[in-house]
This record gives structure tokens, sequence and C-alpha cells, in this order.
């Protein structure tokens, strides 16, 4: 009883710092512009990862061809372009919605699974499921004429485009399979990450010099880099160890619950009827993908 209180207990925590990803990001935005504010959270949570790993681990640092090759695609693919798209777009929509598009996770990493994996495979009830997915996130979308904004559509895009990566980044790393423990596979490659992102803001012009240090830009980049990045891999991986992934993956369906309130007071943003039911339709598409282990 004891350990399920705890795994409830992280599992609460984990589904908070995952839905302070989108608030922090929303908070440090504009002071913080996009590419440099994805390069900082991944520096500082950078070194916090690599610190635990080297302190916690005996293996932490990679050894073979695939432990470098894992470590080449969560840090210049998975994590590094994911995180670009994530920020850039983040700029454009409100963390609750920012939060119903990562909710599209567990259903395309299923879908690449199906295609990457040999030991996946997909039925009609999965083919449903998975397409059940992609019409919520039209939903809430919304790019009909009278309600399309061409920077919400674009930013919400960006988003959704940054969880397909962060999905299919996910399961080639799965194939790939590494002997590096996760830990440190995904603090190596949140460092590469940082160095990934930050070149990408210096192509785009942007550099550290071009951060206004208000308060809400020091808030907002301590928030996503500490617990939205730090904390929240930490518990990623205790949860997949005590859980499993795909009970683990249950949380970005609590992620937008989280994050709307918090949104509501602090940016006066409120979550339309649309955009709940666009994330009601994507949660039924997690059900029929996901129908053995709601009903283990």
């Amino acid at each position: 009883m004891r350990r399920q209180h705890q795994n409830l207990v992280l599992f609460g925590l984990y589904s908070v710092c995952g839905a302070l990803v989108f608030v922090g990001a929303k908070l440090g935005m504009p002071d913080v512009p996009p590419l440099v504010f994805a390069a900082l959270r991944l520096d500082i949570a950078g070194v916090a990862l690599v610190a635990v790993a080297v302190w916690s681990l005996e293996y932490w640092l990679p050894r073979t061809r695939r432990d470098l090759l894992g470590v080449v695609v969560v840090g210049g693919f998975t994590l590094g372009v994911m995180n670009a798209m994530l920020l850039v777009g983040q700029q454009y929509v409100t963390s609750a919605v920012g939060a119903i598009a990562y909710s599209l996770m567990p259903i395309l990493t299923t879908g690449f699974a199906v295609v990457l994996l040999p030991t996946a495979s997909l039925d009609l009830v999965d083919a449903l499921g998975i397409l059940l997915g992609f019409v919520g996130v039209g939903v809430v979308a919304h790019p009909s004429p009278v309600g399309m904004h061409a920077d919400r559509v674009i930013g919400f895009g960006l988003m959704v485009g940054s969880v397909a990566v962060f999905a299919l980044g996910s399961v080639a790393t799965q194939r790939i399979q590494p002997a590096l423990p996760r830990p440190a596979l995904t603090a190596w490659g949140v460092l590469l990450a940082a160095v990934v992102n930050h070149g990408i803001a210096v192509v785009f012009g942007r550099s550290l010099t071009t951060i206004t240090w208000t308060s809400a830009a020091i808030a907002g980049v301590f928030i996503e880099s500490v617990f939205a990045t730090a904390v929240l891999y930490g518990i990623h991986f205790e949860l997949i160890d005590r859980i499993g992934p795909a009970r683990t993956s249950l949380s970005f369906y609590l992620q937008p619950i989280v994050a709307a309130p918090i949104g509501l007071v602090l940016f006066n943003n409120q979550l339309t009827v649309t955009s709940l039911v666009g994330f009601l339709v994507i949660f039924v598409g997690f059900v029929l993908v996901e129908r053995q282990l709601l009903l283990d």
C-alpha cells in the first residue's frame, strides 16, 4: 500500500511538472526569445542530469557505437529539434492548448512503433484510435474560415510537429537499443540538444544578448529548466521502473487539466469548448489504442 501511495504521489508530481513545460514557456516569453529559451532550458537541465547520472550510475559514459548513436538521436532529433519546435509554437497558443497537443503523444508513439518495431502490431480498433487522435487534433486546431487565425494554426501545427518528432525519436532510440542506462542516455542527449538549439538560435540571429531579464523571464527559465525538464525527467525514469511506460503515458491526459487553471490564473487564458471537445476525442482515441492497459 505504501508503494502504491508513493506511485500516486510521483504520478501527480510528474503530471504537474509536465504541465509546467507549457506554463513556464508562456511565462518566460516574449522576454526570452523562444529559440534561446529552448537552449537555456536544456543547458541548465543537462548539467543537472549529467551530474546526477555521474553520481548515481556506474555506467554513465557512452561506450559503444549504439550508445553514441542513441545519444545523437536523442540529442540531435528527439530533444534538439523537438524543443525548438515546442518553444516556437508555444508562443502562439495557450498553455492548455499546448498540453492538449501533447496528449497525442501516446497515440503517435504507438503508430510509429507499428512501423519501426518488428514486435508491434496494429488492428482495426488501434487504427480507429489513431484516426480519432488526429481528428481531435483537427478539432483543437479549429481551422474553420470563421475561427481561423494564421498564427494560432501555425503555432498549434508546430506543437503537433514537436510531438511527432519526440514520438518518432523515442521509437527510433528503442530500435537502436543502446546499452547506456536511460537516465545517462537522456542526460547526454539533453546536453547535446542544448548545443543544437544554440546553433539553431544563432542561425536565426538570436543570442543570449536578446534576453530581457525581467522577473517573469527569470521565473519562466527556472520553472522550465528545473521543474519542467530536470525534475520531470528524473521522475519519468522512476515511474517507468515502477509502473511501466504505458501507464506513465497516462499523465499526458492530466497535463491539460493542470495547465488550464494555471493558465487561467496567470495569463487569463480560457479553455474553449472546441478545445475541450478535441481533447476528449483524442482521449477516446487513446482509450481504444491502450484498451488492454486500461482493462488490466
